[in-house]
């Protein structure tokens, strides 16, 4: 397993921290499973869902937050 981590800001001007998780072994698996995506989260543990590059929405609140450098 490994994770990324970059930082994302809301419309408001707060950031925030977001995990990118992949599973290796089932990446790399001869047949991929619908969970071979990385699953981003917030620091808190809520779940996002990439839109674009640097769009990403966060599923509970519907927010969207965009990527920005660290």
């Amino acid at each position: 397993m490994s994770t990324h981590v970059f930082t994302a800001q809301d419309a408001s001007g707060r950031r925030c921290r977001i995990r990118a998780i992949r599973d290796e072994e089932t990446a790399s698996a001869s047949h991929p499973t619908p969970d071979a995506h990385p699953v981003y989260v917030l620091e808190d543990g809520s779940r996002v869902r990439r839109i674009d590059n640097d769009t990403f929405q966060v599923v509970a609140t519907g927010a969207y937050v965009t990527r920005v450098p660290d």
